[in-house]
């Protein structure tokens, strides 16, 4: 019988890595990112949304989410999977596994500084992005001639719902879900990788591993530029170390400023 467990987070914090240091445990699966959590939600809504009504079978029904990640991760022949989808910290997705998966969800969820988050982001994007430009014309957002380019593109990454802002609102911890939840920060992961592993399996409450931090593999493929994103927006590096810049070096003092207190920095 296999044991669920879920990874969730804010883009450009070490999710994928993370992800890639967890498979090289050999009891462990962590998938790429997952489709499962919109197969549930859709399925919670046949079960009960607005047109359920004219449905018999509602133990059926039930049974089949009941049996979403059995049937999903049968090929996997590994006792623990980790699902790895960015927004199953959010109350409906919590409440999801609740119904459905277990009654005690257990969430690693990866943090950073948003001013951190958006410089990364800026240093993977060519010097112009064909694929952001082309995502900002499709949501009519214009460029504003009183800015700089990579001022327009931190902006429009911090919309309400864009790719970096819409994941902000993806964990909700209160008082009665604080356990249920294991924040990870991106400095945790380069500056002390294996405290930071151990923490997750104290979480976890599985038998801790030694990883081996020079010889990081990536599992999966992801074609990011079909989804207009870039091409290396997941890449990983095979050895752990810190490369990224200081914030003031590459943000605009409009973007420190006006993004600096969002409520991440303190995580």
């Amino acid at each position: 019988m296999k044991s669920y467990y879920f990874l969730a987070g804010l883009p450009r914090t070490g999710n994928t890595l993370l992800s890639s240091i967890l498979n090289q445990n050999p009891t462990l699966y962590s998938s790429p990112l997952s489709p499962v959590n919109e197969m549930l939600w859709r399925h919670d809504q046949v079960t009960y949304g607005e047109n359920s009504v004219r449905l018999d079978n509602k133990k059926g029904l039930e049974n089949i989410g009941n049996s979403i990640l059995d049937n999903y991760y049968s090929n996997i022949d590994k006792p623990v999977i980790i699902d790895r989808e960015k927004s199953w910290g959010t109350v409906g997705n919590f409440n999801l596994i609740k119904k459905y998966i277990t009654p005690n969800p257990k969430i690693i969820f990866t943090t950073r500084p948003v001013t951190e988050i958006l410089t990364s982001f800026l240093k993977i994007l060519p010097t112009q992005s064909l694929a952001l430009d082309a995502d900002m014309a499709r949501n009519n957002w214009y460029i504003r001639k009183y800015l700089t380019i990579d001022d327009n593109y931190c902006d429009f990454l911090m919309q309400p719902w864009g790719q970096i802002n819409g994941l902000l609102n993806s964990i909700d911890i209160i008082e009665e879900n604080k356990d249920n939840f294991c924040l990870i920060k991106y400095e945790e992961i380069i500056n002390t990788p294996q405290e930071a592993m151990n923490k997750i399996y104290d979480f976890l409450e599985l038998p801790s591993y030694d990883h081996d931090f020079n010889n990081i593999k990536k599992l999966e493929i992801d074609n990011d530029e079909a989804a207009g994103l870039p091409a290396n927006l997941h890449e990983i590096r095979p050895q752990l170390k810190k490369i990224s810049q200081d914030p003031k070096e590459v943000l605009s003092k409009y973007i420190i400023d006006k993004y600096s207190n969002i409520g991440w920095e303190g995580l």
